[in-house]
C-alpha cells in the first residue's frame, strides 16, 4: 500500500484508496484477502465492480464528496459473488485523498434490529438486505439460534414485501 499519512487511517485492517472516477487506486493488503482478488484485479475495479446496490453508488459517492465524509452499511460482492456486508468510514481529505475505512459485519442480529428500527424507507430497504446477507453467511449456527434466525427471516420478508 501507499504511503498514507493520515490518522483516520491508522492500523485499520481494510482501506481502500479511490480516485474522483471511483476507480480503486490503492488498497490494504486485507482488502485482497477479504474480496478474494489480487492487487493487479483490485486495481482495475471501480467501486460498482464490487457492490451489489450499483444503482445507489453514484448517488452515494456524490454524497460522500460533496459532504466531505460518510459512514453506513453496504453490502460488497466478493470475487466468487457471495456477499459481504461491511461498515464503512469514507474521508475525503484535504489533499485530495479519497478514502475508507471497511470493517466486516459479524453476525446477523446488529444488521437485523438495525433495518426493524430504520424509519426511512429507502434506508430501510438497504438494511433490510444488508441482514437478509449476514444471515446468509451464517453457518453452524446451534439449532436455538437457527430458530431464532428463521423467526427474524420471516420478519425481514414481510418488511420487504410491505417496502416494496
Amino acid at each position: 500500500m501507499m504511503d498514507h499519512a493520515h490518522a483516520e487511517l491508522k492500523d485499520a485492517k481494510y482501506v481502500v484508496f479511490v480516485d474522483a472516477s471511483r476507480r480503486y487506486v490503492d488498497c490494504s493488503d486485507g482488502v485482497y484477502e477479504l474480496l478474494g482478488y489480487s492487487r493487479e484485479e483490485m486495481l482495475e475495479k471501480r467501486i460498482e465492480d464490487i457492490s451489489y446496490h450499483v444503482s445507489e453508488v453514484p448517488k452515494l459517492f456524490a454524497q460522500y464528496v460533496e459532504s466531505g465524509a460518510q459512514q453506513g452499511e453496504y453490502v460488497l460482492q466478493r470475487k466468487d459473488r457471495t456477499p459481504l456486508p461491511i461498515r464503512y468510514q469514507a474521508f475525503v481529505f484535504s489533499d485530495g485523498c479519497h478514502a475508507a475505512v471497511w470493517e466486516p459485519v459479524q453476525g446477523w442480529k446488529e444488521p437485523y434490529l438495525a433495518a426493524l428500527l430504520e424509519s426511512d424507507p429507502d434506508k430501510q430497504r438497504t438494511k433490510i438486505e444488508n441482514a437478509l446477507s449476514a444471515m446468509r453467511e451464517a453457518a453452524d449456527v446451534p439449532a436455538e439460534e437457527q430458530r431464532r434466525m428463521n423467526d427474524a427471516l420471516s420478519m425481514l420478508k414481510a418488511l420487504r414485501k410491505a417496502a416494496g
